[in-house]
């Protein structure tokens, strides 16, 4: 299984989300595996990708067969959408990902700022979803604004037919006080409260 982590936009915690469903999944006993294809604002670390890697290789040590260069096979140096920032060789994203698919039974895929962050001049970064044959798993952050936010991904991904999991990434309390009383009718899972909700919803049929 294949999932792909994008968010309502950059900052939004697609990372800290993708280091507990690395734990999460784990702990049902699955081997799981990351990548984060396109990193920018890269200079010389690669922060998000080192986070998720060192993460994983201490659940799944066959992991350390990998570099780093695995995980990210495509860094680039400016802080913007990728197709800003410089070319993405797609060849070497699907190299990386052979090496890395054969050693874990779940692979979680970290995207770059929002659904429709631009790659390439016909490629979006939810057509990875396509490319990896993937589920999408959907973070929304919980900051002022959210509400436009969460609409605005909702109204795309069903206006297009795309099945997804979603989840808020509860960044303070204040939440509950701004936001809540409109999002409580959607029933939403809390990053932080429901991730053994969260996990058995991508691993159903449909992850919705």
């Amino acid at each position: 299984m294949n999932i792909l982590i994008s968010a309502n936009n950059t900052s939004c915690g697609k990372t800290y989300t993708t280091l507990k469903l690395i734990e999460a999944f784990s702990k049902e006993g699955l081997r799981v595996g990351v990548m984060k294809p396109v990193e920018t604002g890269v200079s010389k670390r690669t922060y998000d990708g080192e986070a998720l890697f060192n993460k994983a290789k201490k659940f799944n040590p066959l992991l350390n067969k990998l570099t780093i260069d695995d995980i990210v096979p495509i860094k680039l140096p400016l802080p913007a959408a990728p197709i800003v920032a410089g070319e993405v060789d797609f060849e070497k994203i699907q190299k990386a990902y052979n090496k890395i698919k054969p050693l874990c039974d779940v692979l979680l895929i970290e995207g770059a700022g929002g659904l429709l962050v631009p790659v390439s001049e016909n490629f979006k970064m939810i057509d990875f979803l396509e490319f990896f044959n993937a589920k999408l798993f959907l973070v929304i952050a919980s900051k002022l604004g959210m509400i436009n936010d969460f609409l605005l991904n909702k109204y795309y991904l069903e206006s297009q037919k795309i099945p997804y999991t979603w989840a808020i990434n509860l960044f303070d309390e204040s939440y509950y006080e701004i936001s809540h009383p409109f999002m409580k009718k959607f029933n939403p899972l809390i990053i932080q409260k429901d991730m053994d909700k969260i996990v058995k919803k991508l691993r159903s049929k449909n992850g919705t």
